[in-house]
């Protein structure tokens, strides 16, 4: 058998007589090694080089079809749209049954903007090849831009069927639909694309819009709150959050993260009563195993630690407020003080989770200072744990609180502290949506409220992205004679 090196040297520069220097499956051989270079060097970029091998495989093969297709989507590439219909014209030629190059030469038309020629071109990519969904989904995007929209909702909605776990396939189709004026219809179409792909973020702020637009505000809130919740602090949820604010300027949900996250606007003085409950109602379910599998949450065990160092025995003789009661989790531990156990929280989902743990003699629904001014002097023991991180200014809870105590009693809580920089004020939001506080920003509100403190520690309350969570626990006292 002939030197392999000279048989490409002589088929590479075309001379000597190829039918003898080459039998049928070298020469098939040496074709498809320059066709798999030019892709490969295409794919990453390098249209130079790709541009070389293309061309190989057509000195050798003129008709070859594929080698004219993506040479033709090349030259696209590089600007020279009319080489580029030319090459894509050949190769279907040369394949008249070609689906895809019918694809990029609709393609190639719309950048020429022969809107109706490349609709011609998608319409026989679709007869060659059903499935051809590039063609439905490019043909869908001319057919709207040329204001056709019934013939585009036909376009997307054979590309939704062949393709139906295509998220921007149906966020598509839903737009398409919207600009019917068919609402309940495009909602469904963009519900289809987020279960398909829960983070496509157009298909959020559609659905978050068309749910806006249909008076369906709490769902709307929902879909926007739920996946600005997935996205974190990034680029996407700001873009998110700022989406959310132009629908819902006054939406605290929206406007407590984006203080949170990004320091924007004015930091809320606490969380607002929507925010606390949207966000627990939301982590009702998996709350407790999140915070003590997870999180190591210790802020109920602490600060008990700290209520029996400085009260007496338990003796079942007290009047208790659990202040923030959550799912329950200081129930057992505040159950052998009291003779009256009362839980108080915003989240009725939460407030279910501590029904179901048991140890309560009520359970109330309300925010926090506005249920403690309704009861005055009526508490021994109000209990606090990892409630008022909630709360930036504290002046007027703590004064709630110091109203709500009976003569001698006790006010614990737990607060995170604010590390660095001393804030302003004495407080900061941060990016977890709760607030961080110094010690003597706590002291000065405590004294202002009229209460003594009896004792201030440090604990690690909880985990922090894999960081313990340092806070403060404090115990304060309604002095004797400070009641008339």
């Amino acid at each position: 058998m002939r030197d392999r090196n000279k048989l490409r040297e002589v088929f590479v520069n075309g001379n000597g007589d190829k039918s003898k220097a080459f039998d049928g499956d070298l020469r098939s051989t040496v074709v498809a090694g320059w066709f798999d270079q030019a892709m490969a060097r295409h794919g990453q970029g390098d249209l130079t080089q790709a541009q070389v091998f293309y061309q190989r495989v057509l000195d050798a093969q003129p008709e070859h079809p594929e080698a004219l297709n993506f040479l033709g989507i090349l030259m696209q590439q590089r600007g020279q749209s009319t080489q580029a219909e030319q090459f894509i014209r050949r190769a279907i030629r040369s394949a008249p049954g070609y689906a895809a190059a019918y694809t990029n030469l609709g393609n190639v038309l719309v950048v020429q903007r022969r809107y109706e020629d490349a609709i011609v071109a998608y319409r026989q990519a679709i007869i060659y090849k059903a499935d051809e969904v590039e063609a439905c989904v490019n043909m869908g995007a001319v057919l709207r831009g040329l204001g056709r929209l019934p013939e585009a909702l036909e376009a997307y909605r054979q590309a939704s069927e062949r393709r139906p776990a295509s998220a921007e396939i149906h966020h598509r189709l839903g737009l398409v639909l919207a600009e019917l004026g068919r609402f309940e219809e495009a909602i469904a179409a963009q519900e289809t694309a987020l279960r398909c792909d829960a983070g496509h973020e157009e298909a959020i702020k559609q659905l978050g819009g068309l749910l806006h637009r249909e008076g369906r505000f709490e769902d709307a809130r929902m879909v926007l709150g739920n996946a600005v919740f997935q996205l974190g602090d990034s680029k996407a949820a700001l873009a998110l959050l700022q989406y959310w604010l132009r629908l819902m300027p006054d939406d605290p949900i929206a406007q407590h993260r984006l203080a949170a996250w990004f320091g924007q606007d004015r930091v809320p003085a606490r969380a607002s009563d929507a925010y606390v409950t949207y966000l627990f109602d939301r982590y009702a379910e998996g709350f407790d195993q999140h915070l003590v599998q997870e999180l190591n949450y210790q802020a109920p065990a602490v600060v008990m630690e700290r209520i029996a160092e400085i009260l007496d025995a338990p003796t079942a003789g007290l009047e208790v407020l659990d202040a923030g009661c959550g799912t329950g989790l200081c129930a057992p531990l505040l159950r052998p003080y009291a003779r009256r156990l009362v839980g108080v929280d915003l989240s009725p989902r939460m407030l279910d989770k501590a029904r179901e743990r048991g140890g309560y003699d009520e359970l109330v629904t309300a925010e926090l200072t506005a249920f403690l001014a309704t009861w005055p002097q009526t508490y021994d023991l109000i209990v606090s744990a990892d409630t008022l991180v909630y709360f930036g200014a504290l002046e007027t809870v703590f004064a709630a609180a110091a109203a709500a105590l009976r003569p001698g009693g006790w006010l614990a809580f737990t607060a995170e502290a604010a590390t660095g920089d001393v804030p302003p004020g004495g407080f900061r939001i941060n990016p977890s949506g709760r607030y961080s506080h110094t010690a003597e920003y706590l002291r000065q509100a405590l004294v202002g409220a009229g209460l003594e403190i009896r004792s201030m520690t440090t604990a690690t309350l909880r985990q922090e992205c894999d960081k313990p969570m340092m806070g403060y626990v404090v115990l304060a006292c309604q002095p004797v004679a400070s009641i008339g």
